[in-house]
């Protein structure tokens, strides 16, 4: 048996040898192909995260400013709307009753502006430019115009006798004054002819014809000519004086109705500026009776409930949420995948909540990368957001299945292309990477 082995024991050599080579060759051919085929093969990669729906312009709240009484309530829980429906109308009483007193109170000042713009020029008559119809009703408008014009004529009455009172009074100085001068003519006459007479008498009375009395005589009623034109002087002088303050009265008069009237004018002319702006606001307050939808979507929280409740100011009536064309998703990357996102990004979104066998994953595309990374107060995990945005025709799959703001959804991001060995080896050259920068 001893001889028999050591007879074929170089033999077995042999065959282990041969065995040995064959597992080798064997071996070296299954990792060069696992090598090429690693290096070769390139496996598309995605970064997954989650996110959640949300919509793109944010819930619109629906409130109102002053608030107000509700007239009726057209819309319900749940319903669709177009931007700009009316959803809530005000019970408008007060509203309109204000701005009626507002208009009315207008048109009378645009009717006593228009009269007194006339009295300050003078005219004969005046026309009022605004359309008080617009403001009142036509009955009351020609009512208030005709009130008006009486008062213009009354008061131009009243100007025009205080004038004539006044022009009588100087007509009858001015005749005053001719009288006046028609004496002293007279007087003058009078003197001329005693002037002349007493040449004579003096010349008698020096050659003793005349008495001396005679001369006297006429020396005293030369006085009292003299002295009675003196006083005519005086009084005509008086006649003209006052004939010339009875123009300073005219002027006067003048001045003062103009000044009144402008006096009058800058109130009204205030009082105009100031309902003007009342109403405007109290227009705007009857405009905003009506609430109307911010945007097309449906309606959520609703809090009015019942027509004749009371609306406070500033309270959130009830939400209008954008339909799912309108939604997008927000995603939380991890800080270190941040480096692999760009705009533009293709995405495939899938939405957890309906059924995974029957749901298709939507196609979308990163529309907005955060520029810096935002912490989670509550357990402190640092991320980006990102804003996906779905495609409209990739929607069209889910087939009547609507989106709602706030469900969740898984996002794949896709990056590129990776080969196996780069997956591989990738921890091997990150280690080598840092262990060749240490000190």
């Amino acid at each position: 048996m001893k001889g028999w082995l050591q007879q074929h024991k170089p033999t077995a050599r042999r065959s282990l040898s041969r065995h040995l080579i064959g597992v080798s060759v064997l071996a070296l051919a299954l990792v060069a192909g696992v090598g090429g085929w690693a290096a070769t093969t390139e496996l598309s990669s995605a970064i997954v995260a989650g996110g959640v729906v949300i919509v793109d312009d944010n819930v619109k709240k629906v409130q109102h400013l002053t608030g107000g009484i509700v007239g009726e309530l057209l819309v319900k829980e749940g319903d669709r709307v177009e931007a700009g429906q009316v959803l809530i109308r005000l019970d408008g009483t007060t509203v309109r009753a204000n701005l009626a007193i507002i208009e009315s109170t207008l048109a009378q000042f645009y009717a006593r502006r228009a009269r007194l713009q006339a009295e300050r020029m003078g005219a004969a008559s005046f026309e009022i430019e605004e359309d008080l119809a617009e403001f009142i009703p036509g009955t009351a408008a020609a009512k208030l115009i005709e009130g008006e014009q009486r008062l213009f004529a009354s008061r131009r009455s009243a100007l025009s006798g205080m004038k004539g009172q006044l022009d009588s009074r100087k007509a009858q100085l001015a005749d005053e004054v001719e009288g006046l001068t028609v004496q002293l003519n007279a007087i003058e006459e009078a003197l001329k002819l005693i002037a002349e007479e007493l040449t004579g008498v003096d010349s008698l009375f020096g050659q003793g014809l005349v008495p001396m009395q005679r001369v006297t005589t006429l020396k005293r009623q030369r006085a009292e000519l003299e002295g009675g034109r003196g006083r005519h002087i005086a009084a005509r002088a008086q006649a003209r004086g006052k004939s010339s303050e009875i123009d300073l009265q005219i002027l006067q008069l003048d001045e003062d109705r103009r000044s009144e009237i402008s006096k009058e004018l800058t109130d009204v002319e205030a009082k105009i500026a100031e309902y003007e702006e009342r109403r405007t606001a109290a227009t705007d307050q009857l405009r905003r009776l009506d609430i109307t939808a911010p945007l097309s979507g449906r309606i959520y929280q609703l809090a009015i409930h019942t027509v004749n409740g009371v609306i406070n100011p500033g309270e959130t009536l009830m939400l209008v949420v954008p339909e799912a064309e309108d939604l997008t998703v927000e995603a939380k990357v991890a800080t270190h995948d941040i480096d692999q996102i760009r705009v533009g990004q293709s995405v495939e979104i899938r939405f957890s909540a309906f059924n995974q066998r029957t749901t298709p994953e939507v196609e979308a595309e990163v529309v907005t990368v955060a520029p810096d990374l935002v912490t989670d107060e509550r357990t402190g995990a640092s991320y980006y957001p990102l804003r996906i945005r779905p495609k409209a025709e990739s929607l069209a799959k889910l087939k009547g299945l609507s989106l709602y703001p706030g469900m969740p959804a898984e996002v794949f991001i896709k990056i590129a292309d990776r080969t196996v060995i780069s997956y591989l080896t990738k921890p091997l050259t990150d280690q080598m990477r840092h262990a060749f920068r240490e000190d």
